[in-house]
């Protein structure tokens, strides 16, 4: 009786179990939305989760998730509760893009990364070909071979997967951003890195086109300009555990430098980042990871306009911004404090 009932258990139910073993400390992990419609609206709360180091990652809807502990992770569960309730259409349906639990060496793990692939072809394909057989294929780019795969079925398809492992054996290194808005500003500004050669000024020469997709004003309505993402040749999701280069309508220059240095310190020096102040290079970095009583979004707004940079925000720099009062200049500045402290 147990098991027929849980064969018609509502979606909602059956994901949430999936949330409670798949959510785990340090492990990156993707919730996409039926419609970019909401994202604006749920994207604050998420960034604000303290260390849950939540970050929009460029493809309209999807929000990222790396919770640093134990009580991020329950942090994370609540926020998808509570946009499960809030709009059962257009909020979290799914954790990650790709099943985590599938093996990377298997044959649905080979197939699933690829765009035009889905579960149900990967799994037909698993009936018919052992891993080391697509190996194979793959590695030769056999695509008449692939074609005849059940799951792959024609020469696009197989052509696809065959030009994902030839960039994904490339080494090849992208910036790309995209603006937020649903009004969709133009086309996604995408810069090819050179290790050998300039690093920063190629950085910050992508900084300058990626301008032209916000609003130069960080007191207007309008969305800022997409974060800054590094991604592979395949172009299809953000590099996971890498930093993003987050503005509210302009990249301050000091944001740059930082996220031009870390891109060296992970490329170059081969660090692995993980934590909310490795992950987003941003002004004003203490609005997204404390909730701060009697600081609003205007409050934040006036501040980020201000042009002080995040060591100074002490009470007296605070209290001259116009708008902020002292009871807020003072909260600001206590988080800041803290903030310092703790790195």
């Amino acid at each position: 009786m147990l098991e027929s009932s849980r064969m018609f258990e509502p979606e909602e139910a059956v994901f949430r179990r999936r949330l409670m073993k798949e959510v785990a400390p340090g492990i990156p992990v993707h919730f996409s939305f039926y419609s970019p419609s909401v994202k604006v609206q749920v994207m604050e709360s998420a960034e604000s989760i303290p260390g849950a180091n939540g970050r929009y990652v460029g493809d309209a809807v999807t929000i990222e998730f790396v919770p640093e502990d134990a009580a991020a992770v329950e942090r994370v569960r609540e926020y998808v509760w509570r946009w499960e309730r809030h709009s059962v259409w257009t909020a979290v349906r799914k954790i990650n893009h790709l099943r985590r639990g599938v093996d990377p060496g298997s044959v649905p793990g080979m197939l699933e990364p690829v765009r035009g692939v889905d579960r149900r072809a990967a799994a037909k394909a698993a009936e018919a070909v052992d891993p080391d057989e697509l190996e194979g294929m793959i590695l030769s780019e056999d695509v008449k071979a692939l074609a005849r795969v059940p799951g792959i079925g024609k020469e696009d398809r197989a052509r696809a997967v065959v030009e994902f492992y030839r960039n994904e054996r490339s080494g090849r290194i992208f910036l790309y951003a995209a603006n937020r808005n649903d009004r969709f500003r133009g086309k996604p500004v995408i810069t090819e890195l050179d290790l050998s050669g300039d690093v920063p000024a190629q950085v910050f020469d992508h900084a300058a086109r990626a301008q032209r997709l916000g609003d130069p004003d960080p007191l207007s309505g309008n969305e800022p300009p997409g974060h800054t993402t590094v991604r592979d040749a395949n172009l299809l999701h953000p590099m996971p555990m890498t930093p993003a280069l987050m503005g509210r309508g302009v990249y301050h220059p000091e944001q740059i430098e930082r996220f031009a240095e870390v891109l060296e310190r992970i490329f170059l020096g081969g660090e692995r980042l993980a934590g909310v102040r490795e992950l987003r290079i941003q002004r004003g970095l203490v609005f997204h990871t404390h909730r701060l009583p009697g600081v609003g979004p205007k409050t934040r707004d006036r501040v980020l306009a201000s042009g002080l940079l995040d060591h100074e925000y002490t009470f007296e720099n605070l209290v001259r911004i116009p708008g902020v009062t002292a009871a807020q200049a003072k909260v600001i500045a206590e988080a800041a404090g803290v903030e310092a402290g703790v790195r």
